[in-house]
């Protein structure tokens, strides 16, 4: 980073303190906007429910409640598609959509309270949910739920006090050159064969699955897109797991230490740890909007124990480090664009994998993109990601036939819902805090880039609460991201 950021270095960890005390209470839930006339009988319940979740800290940072309606939940796709709801039943089909995730929420946090609520109580609370997304008198208080989520604005992972009193405007200029020169290098790392002394290579163990053809894909598409008013790739459970396995990276891991060996999240002693003795990728889907389309997104995220320092002041060293790769999918389920990120929201590069799809000229984000074009025998065969050891930087994307001779550690594909459940004590607890952090996964970077308004710089965080620009508030799963930089080829 930049001189100037060392020399701030004092300065800045004392006024980040001072901020994120006036900062601590930011995430709690306003629950007294909820409107009594929906669900009366319902409001009391719900509300001493997000209290108890509040109080213990066990809020799930990645799927809020709507404030004016805590009885649904939302996230930052979901947000976006209130404006797409234009028919009753299009207004309906989303509002359930909230419903659904507001009952997933709810029961992995109750979890993780010291005294979970019953199961009639939360299914009482998921009763409610249901009845007011899906029966014809609530029609109003749907439209009315939907008008104040489109005149609203997400929750933003930034600290705009923090962005003013740090003078983030004047250090702009500083901080996108170093950005810049990041993307020369990454370029020059891929452009260079890599040769790894001693690595490691990981590919997904298939044994229990079915592969699927192109046809039947497409097949699945059209019918999903065809299922709803929304028009949502709304895939079976079954055919989500085929194509989870279908689209599973192989890795090429350079090994120095053992913290370059991919594992397992658990807990431990009150720690996180990452157990290599079970090789896992941890999978979500998620949707995105793209020219009037909305898009199907496999996410796979890899965990390692540790990014080691490697000087006696290493800004970026830290417990736990992590890596996202994604997979977007157009109507047909072929790929479209690859993307990746560090489980901090840091170094996002782009990998253009169709040639439908081409980079904008003007980009639509003053945030710098790195974008790669990926040849077609790549993309045809499998991928196989080169990854550096301790730092983790992905330095190569090549086909999965080049390394097909080389032995393989099989990897086992999990639900990334389990890691807000794990087991700790004989009881429940999320790897995520209330914040959407991992506890002790803390940089020192956060206090030389604290004027960025991004709390916590470099510390791994849990999906949906990954701020990745400098230059422009952005996040990885912002619902029009890809609009800002590409577009169909004429």
């Amino acid at each position: 980073m930049s001189r100037i950021f060392s020399q701030q270095l004092l300065v800045y960890f004392v006024l980040s303190l001072v901020l994120t005390a006036c900062q601590g209470t930011s995430n709690r839930v306003n629950t007294s906007s909820i409107s009594e006339k929906f669900l009366p009988k319902c409001s009391a319940d719900i509300r001493a429910f997000r209290n108890r979740v509040g109080q213990e800290g066990v809020t799930n940072a990645g799927a809020p409640a709507l404030s004016v309606y805590p009885l649904l939940h939302s996230n930052r796709f979901l947000h976006s598609l209130s404006h797409s709801a234009q028919s009753s039943i299009g207004v309906r089909q989303w509002t359930m959509l909230l419903a659904e995730l507001a009952i997933k929420t709810r029961a992995q946090e109750n979890k993780n309270l010291t005294s979970p609520w019953s199961s009639s109580s939360l299914e009482e609370l998921a009763e409610c949910s249901r009845v007011f997304a899906s029966e014809s008198q609530h029609e109003q208080n749907r439209i009315a739920i939907l008008t104040a989520v489109q005149q609203s604005e997400f929750p933003a992972h930034y600290l705009n006090g923090r962005q003013v009193l740090g003078a983030l405007a004047l250090l702009r200029p500083f901080l996108k050159p170093r950005i810049l020169a990041l993307h020369v290098d990454e370029r020059r790392w891929f452009a260079e064969e890599e040769f790894f002394a001693r690595s490691n290579n990981y590919e997904i163990d298939t044994t229990p699955t079915s592969s699927s053809t192109a046809r039947s894909v497409t097949e699945w598409m059209t019918t999903a897109y065809a299922s709803n008013e929304l028009a949502l790739p709304l895939l079976q459970e079954s055919q989500l797991d085929s194509l989870f396995t279908e689209h599973a990276p192989s890795l090429h891991i350079e090994h120095k230490e053992d913290n370059d060996r991919i594992g397992a999240a658990q807990w431990s002693d009150n720690q996180v740890g990452i157990s290599s003795g079970k090789p896992t990728a941890y999978t979500l889907q998620s949707m995105t909007q793209f020219e009037g389309r909305k898009l199907l997104q496999l996410n796979y995220v890899f965990w390692f124990s540790a990014r080691r320092p490697t000087a006696l002041i290493d800004l970026y060293s830290g417990n736990v480090d992590g890596i996202i790769w994604r997979v977007t999918l157009d109507e047909d389920g072929q790929v479209l664009l690859y993307d990746s990120i560090h489980s901090c929201g840091c170094y996002h590069k782009y990998f253009i994998a169709s040639e439908s799809l081409i980079a904008k000229s003007q980009p639509a984000s003053k945030e710098p993109a790195n974008i790669f074009r990926l040849g077609a025998s790549v993309t045809h065969n499998g991928l196989t990601l080169a990854i550096t050891a301790n730092e983790h930087y992905i330095v190569g994307v090549d086909s999965k036939s080049l390394r097909a001779q080389q032995e393989s550690i099989l990897y086992d594909i999990e639900s990334y819902e389990l890691l807000h459940n794990l087991e700790s004590d004989g009881g429940s607890r999320s790897l995520f805090d209330g914040q959407g952090f991992i506890n002790g996964s803390e940089r020192l970077e956060r206090f030389t880039l604290w004027p960025t308004g991004i709390l916590s710089v470099g510390a791994m965080r849990q999906w949906g609460t990954h701020a990745t620009g400098f230059i422009e508030e952005q996040h990885f799963d912002d619902a029009n991201l890809l609009e800002k930089y590409f577009e169909t080829a004429p």
